[in-house]
This record gives C-alpha cells, structure tokens and sequence, in this order.
C-alpha cells in the first residue's frame, strides 16, 4: 500500500490532535506536500544539520520532530546561515517535516504518559489538565517511598546522565510529579498538587530556590533526557499502525550537552 504526506498527518493527529497545542506553539506540517509518497521516515526530537544529513544519507521522505523547526515567523531566509542551510537541504531533497509539539506533551497518551510509565509512578493522573478535555500537561503519582538521592541514582541509570538534585538525599519521596522537558516553572503547581518531587528538565536558579522555599524536591535531568523517549515510542507508534509497508528510523543524536 502506499502512503502520503497526508497519512502520516492524520495518525499524529490522532495521537496528538492540535488544538491541544499551547497557544504560543507551532506545530503540524512544516515543511513538504501532503501528497508527497512516504516509504521512510525519520523520528528525532530536534531537526538540526546532523539529523537532515542522516535523513539524505538514509534517503528519507519524512521527518516528525518534537522541536518545531519553524518557531518565529521567517524575515528571510538565507542559505549561507545555519538555519537557512538546513532548509535549504531539506527542500532541495524534497524531506518534509511534521512537528508534534506541546500537544503531544498533553495529549492522554503522549509524551508525559510515556514519561510516568518509564519513571514508574502507579496510577499516574494528569497534573496540569485542559479544561473539557481528557489531557493535560504532566503527570503525578506514586513510587515506593524512596530517598531523594537513592531516586536521583535510579534516573541517572535509567537515563545514562547526571541528575542535579534539589533538596536533602536523605529525605523520603513518594507522591511524584513529572514534565518532560522544561518544567521548572511548575515548581508551585507540583507542591499544590501533593507531589513531593518533581521530575524535570531545565530548572532555573530562581526555580530552584523557590522550590527550596516550600518545601518540593526537585530532579533535573535535563531537557533532552526527559524527552528522549518520545522518539523510540512515536516511532512504534507509526510501525504499529503503518505496519511492514514503511520503514521508521530514530535518531537520538540532538543532545548538545556532553559531561
């Protein structure tokens, strides 16, 4: 069977329907014809240089991205810049790019579900719903009861990174709050809610002293490893439901940081 552009659109949406998106987001196509044929595509967070050369090495249609490649509205593009290079080498390979953004951060079974499972909360509910609709942002529930930095070490080896901790090692957790990516603005939220920690990436200094302040432990693992398994479990997703008839590629490569 062949598939399209367009096929791939509406499987997303269904995942990941974009009215759940935030206001301020961009996501769905960004790039390419909905009619354009499909028979491999490619799953990362971010689309950098890296990713679209492996994308024309591996001679792929179609790139779906976590990251929006176009955020802000474009003044120019100029292709002896980074930014208008890589769309440049996209256009000229005739790859498009599908974004599923912060909708799929509060979609019921996305990118937060997938997180709360991988962590091992019990029961996990939504933290942050949407009004009228059955998804939301985050995810809270229980673990065991733990110390904060023997947890800390169960996520540095689940995730293969340093984990910064904010609170004492020794204290006891087990009502936990999780947001991948960047969650430290949500420090309040999580402690209202009756999460002892919260699990995230991205916590600024402020952020940090404000949870000191009331009392919530946080753990940053960064924002690339609390997003990471978006990749492995979009791209199952399309193989479940594309079957045989493409072939689903991931690349985790776009982690800037090294330690």
């Amino acid at each position: 069977m062949e598939y399209k552009v367009q096929d791939f659109c509406t499987i997303m949406e269904e995942l990941a329907p974009l009215d759940l998106a935030m206001e301020w987001d961009n996501v769905g196509l960004q790039i390419g014809d909905v009619n354009k044929t499909v028979s491999k595509v490619l799953v990362t967070l971010s689309v950098t240089m890296d990713v679209v050369r492996n994308a024309i090495d591996q001679e792929v249609d179609l790139v779906i991205a976590h990251h929006p490649l176009i955020f802000k509205p474009l003044r120019h593009i100029r292709t002896n810049s980074p930014d208008g290079a890589l769309l440049a080498a996209l256009l000229k390979h005739d790859i498009a790019v599908y974004v599923a953004h912060t909708n799929l951060d509060q979609a019921d079974t996305g990118l937060n579900h997938w997180l709360a499972r991988e962590v091992g909360l019990k029961d996990p509910r939504i933290f942050l719903p949407v009004e009228g609709a059955n998804a939301g942002l985050g995810r809270i529930g229980e673990v065991a009861p733990v110390a904060l930095g023997e947890f800390a070490k169960r996520l540095e080896a689940l995730w293969g990174c340093p984990v910064r901790i904010v609170g004492r090692d020794q204290q006891t957790v087990s009502v936990v709050a999780v947001i991948g990516g960047s969650g430290g603005d949500y420090v309040h939220q999580a402690k209202a809610a009756g999460a002892d920690v919260l699990v995230t990436g991205d916590v600024s200094y402020h952020d940090a002293l404000d949870a000191t302040q009331i009392g919530l432990a946080v753990l940053d693992a960064g924002h690339f490893y609390t997003e990471r398994i978006m990749v492995a479990e979009v791209g199952r997703y399309l193989q479940e439901r594309f079957g045989d008839g493409i072939c689903v590629l991931q690349d985790t490569s776009t982690n800037p940081f090294s330690f």
